[in-house]
């Protein structure tokens, strides 16, 4: 296998991510076209506007007769309508995002691997557990990659990565997107820890925002620069989904209260991806 092999596998597996996302914009702006068009409908017959509505009935089976057991309606507007296909689709990108970052942190491990079968001396010494030399000679690239998941990853592999090239650990601060890498990464798998366990909403967003600065080396004295925190505020939702992360793009002409962004979930994959490949690089370089 060569370093260029895993960066290769890593960009496929987010390429099919992002037709995932792309699938799922057209999808939720045909269903929004369709409602829209319906609503237009409408207006030449503003006496059916009260009896444009539908009910959703929901019913279980019976595990003793199977017979069906009501437990919930919902009656929806086309305000409603509206509103459920872009949460849905909402609910698609943070699902997605979780998986990029994922992605990226499978990548991190094998590369991570790669280097320390390749170069014994790179890992520190815990990382190769109770072992001796000659018994880590003979180990296969497949035991470096187990023993790469046991650590604490990313940030562990992250720190490690930006001890040996220097270049990294200045990039992730100065670099041509204009953004900080190192909160960026640190707050992709924050947000990534509260889609996958709290369904994409923050409990308490100060204190969110509190944890994401102090992992990043941020949170100094007590205090929080205010541009870190509005960057972090700028995933979430407008008043009424100010707790819930919101990675839409700006386009859709509805009347739901959702602060919307231009290409969020392209954009924060995107720094994964940009991250990775800063990493492939400084190992590439140094391997050859």
């Amino acid at each position: 296998m060569k370093i260029q092999d895993i960066f290769e596998s890593y960009s496929s597996k987010m390429t099919q991510i992002h037709l995932y996302q792309r699938a799922m914009k057209n999808i939720a702006k045909k269903e929004l076209n369709e409602l829209y068009q319906y609503e237009k409908s409408l207006e030449e017959h503003p006496d059916l506007k009260e009896l444009a509505f539908s009910h959703d009935n929901m019913f279980f089976l019976n595990a003793k007769d199977r017979t069906h057991i009501f437990f919930g309606s919902i009656k929806s507007s086309i305000e409603d309508k509206q509103l459920v296909i872009v949460l849905h689709q909402n609910k698609q990108y943070q699902w997605l995002l979780a998986e990029a970052y994922e992605e990226f942190e499978d990548f991190l491990e094998r590369i991570y691997a790669f280097v320390g079968f390749s170069d014994n001396n790179f890992w520190p010494l815990q990382d190769y557990g109770n072992i001796t030399l000659n018994e880590l000679k003979e180990k296969p690239l497949v035991w470096f990659e187990e023993q790469a998941k046991k650590k604490n990853k990313p940030l562990s592999i992250v720190s490690k990565f930006r001890e040996s090239f220097p270049e990294i650990a200045a990039l992730e601060i100065e670099n041509g997107l204009k953004i900080n890498l190192r909160l960026t990464i640190v707050l992709i798998e924050q947000l990534r820890h509260i889609i996958v366990h709290r369904g994409g909403t923050v409990s308490d967003k100060s204190e969110f925002i509190k944890k994401v600065l102090k992992k990043s080396g941020l949170y100094n004295n007590g205090k929080a620069d205010e541009k870190y925190v509005s960057y972090i505020n700028s995933y979430f939702g407008s008043p009424e989904f100010e707790n819930t992360i919101v990675l839409l793009e700006i386009g859709f002409k509805t009347k739901i209260p959702l602060g919307m962004h231009v290409n969020v979930f392209s954009a924060l994959s995107g720094y994964l991806m940009a991250y990775a490949h800063l990493v492939y690089e400084a190992v590439s370089n140094s391997h050859n």
